[in-house]
């Protein structure tokens, strides 16, 4: 997407904070929530050559091509990448399955670690995919060639198995083909040392253009504000320093860190494992799904610098008497959940010690240092101190959650994010800003692939496409790893309308574009741009520059309806109700 630049010098700065009160207002208001979202298939998933689950090709990833709705790239668990686009040469009739094509574009299956929770775990394009084709990726790789193991399943032998040896933590950037047809290994973004055990890592671009990496590791601890793992880390990749690939955002909390042993990029830190991180392009939000060990999970709207409380307790690392860490909420009143001097192990079981207080590197930690989740999901599905899932009996445990469905904004579920994990086949809703969870559904109890090991058996992903419509991945375990292949699901529900017009790549609303500079892309007489570009808010009002030969223009809101048309000389400002502007999706200029 290309960005729209009046030429202020005010315009670079006021547009980001672009307002969005009315896009907001717009949702249905709550309301009892209906129990009718399950899945169903968007391409033949019982054909050889299109069918992932027939072809035996594990799937961790399903992302949307910026600019071509419903066309993905589809993230392998062990190292591949497939195009699965429609035959945009038919014709279907609304709700058909469409003749989808499939095609493996990337292999670097030779370099993934390779084990119950390591591999190719998610990717992103890049918010200016419209100038570059760039495409990131995030995976485990072992430290030495002498490590890797080729083939689609781990090596059990040898200390091979992703378990009992060290690795890495790395974003690639890659590049899509001018004609969308080939995907080519670009350059090397980050690389962090994983320490010995597992735990999946994730990454999003947030409304800022910056991207958020989780960089999760069991054994490692979340307090330590020198080392990388069990934290969530904030960088440019726009922009390489020195010997980085990217810059260290200047607000980013650790910056100014007086030691230089810290970590900069750093955002926030006391991690166990988010797996699952999402970046609300409407918002600006930062969601991220905590995936517990013993008792409890957590879905996180994230914030700069906070400790989430997780530190070197749990799973092999260090804990018992000498764990700092806590699992789940934390109240002054009720202490916080962590192992014991009998649980040597790790916090399954874990009781709730009270008061809590922890000394480490001479500071005495009370619950009062820690953020609890925003939401807290107990394993036995019991409500307790700080639990708002309203669903006793509806247990968690490798928790997930979904982007916000932001398709037609008078869908009762718009704005929503919903949450679910690998053991469970049901989904619940939760929405910023509202207390409380809803059981709105779940996949068909006929869709047997589900079926098997409910260790680590389901969804592993959501996706999403530029109607609003959202997906899901999914794969199973099969006990020790993941062996078994499934296929990719659309999520439908009767509360989920998709928009009628697609819209464009929406993030971020960041310029950076030269002052003075007036940028745009037409086609047609319609410009395309990111999400809430086209309207700058300053000085108490919203406003639109029209382009050269252009003396009118025509906002239009997410669900494709005319929300807006003014006129004036070429050149001008013309002045948009604050109301409309926030609204904008894209803009029409007239002769």
């Amino acid at each position: 997407m290309r960005r729209v630049n009046g030429g202020s010098t005010n315009m670079k700065s006021t547009i980001a904070s672009a307002a969005i009160l009315s896009l907001l207002v717009c949702a249905a208001p709550r309301a009892q929530l209906a129990k009718d979202v399950t899945l169903e298939p968007f391409y033949d998933v019982t054909k050889a050559g299109l069918s992932f689950a027939v072809d035996k090709q594990s799937t961790s990833g399903l992302y949307e091509v910026p600019g071509k709705p419903q066309h993905f790239l589809v993230l392998g668990f062990w190292g591949f990448v497939w195009t699965l686009y429609p035959d945009t040469t038919k014709t279907y009739a609304p709700g058909a399955i469409k003749d989808y094509k499939k095609k493996q574009v990337a292999d670097f299956n030779n370099v993934i670690m390779k084990y119950w929770e390591q591999g190719a775990t998610g990717a992103a394009f890049d918010p200016w995919f419209a100038e570059n084709h760039y495409f990131y990726i995030i995976f485990n790789k072992y430290r030495t060639a002498a490590e890797y193991h080729k083939g689609t399943a781990p090596n059990q032998n040898g200390g091979h198995d992703g378990f009992d040896v060290a690795g890495l933590v790395v974003v690639e950037r890659w590049k899509l083909s001018d004609d969308y047809a080939s995907l080519t290994r670009d350059t090397t973004i980050f690389v962090a040392e994983h320490g010995v055990g597992v735990g999946s890592s994730n990454m999003t671009f947030g409304k800022d253009g910056l991207l958020y990496i989780t960089t999760d590791s069991y054994s490692q601890n979340g307090w330590d504000s020198t080392i990388y793992m069990r934290k969530i880390l904030r960088i440019d990749v726009r922009k390489p320093e020195g010997n980085k690939m990217y810059t260290i955002p200047k607000d980013n909390p650790f910056y100014t860190a007086a030691n230089p042993a810290v970590k900069k990029e750093i955002y926030a830190y006391g991690f166990r494992n988010t797996y699952a991180i999402q970046g609300d392009y409407l918002t600006g939000s930062i969601w991220g799904a905590e995936v517990g060990e013993g008792t409890w999970e957590e879905i996180n709207i994230i914030k700069p610098g906070k400790n989430y409380g997780w530190g070197n307790g749990g799973d092999i690392s260090q804990s018992g008497p000498n764990s700092i860490g806590i699992e789940g909420p934390c109240s002054p009143t009720s202490g916080g959940f962590t192992s014991t001097s009998a649980d040597t192990a790790n916090t399954n079981g874990a009781t709730q010690q009270t008061p809590f207080t922890r000394t480490w590197r001479g500071k005495t930690y009370t619950c009062a240092d820690f953020t609890n989740g925003t939401w807290n999901f107990a394993h036995s599905g019991n409500d307790a101190y700080g639990s708002k899932t309203a669903l006793p009996g509806t247990g968690i445990s490798c928790i997930m959650v979904s982007q916000a469905f932001r398709g037609d904004p008078t869908s009762p579920l718009y704005g929503y994010h919903f949450v679910t994990d690998v053991a469970s086949n049901y989904f619940i809703a939760v929405k910023e800003g509202l207390a409380g969870a809803t059981k709105v559904g779940g996949w068909p109890a006929d869709l047997e692939e589900f079926t098997g090991d409910k260790s680590h058996n389901g969804i592993t992903s959501f996706g999403e496409d530029a109607y609003g419509n959202m997906y899901v991945t999914a794969l199973s375990s099969s006990g020790n790893g993941a062996y078994a292949y499934h296929d990719i699901y659309r999520m439908s529900s009767p509360s989920m309308k998709a928009l009628t017009v697609p819209r464009g790549q929406v993030h971020p609303v960041a310029l950076h574009a030269p002052e003075g500079e007036l940028r745009y892309q037409e086609r047609g007489g319609r410009v395309t741009g990111d999400l809430f570009s086209y309207v700058a808010h300053g000085q108490g009002k919203d406003w639109i520059r029209l382009p050269h030969g252009r003396t009118g223009a025509s906002l239009y809101g997410m669900d494709g309806k005319l929300l807006w048309t003014g006129h004036g000389a070429a050149g001008a400002a013309l002045t948009v109700p604050m109301h409309i502007g926030a609204g904008a999706l894209w803009a029409r200029f007239l002769p």
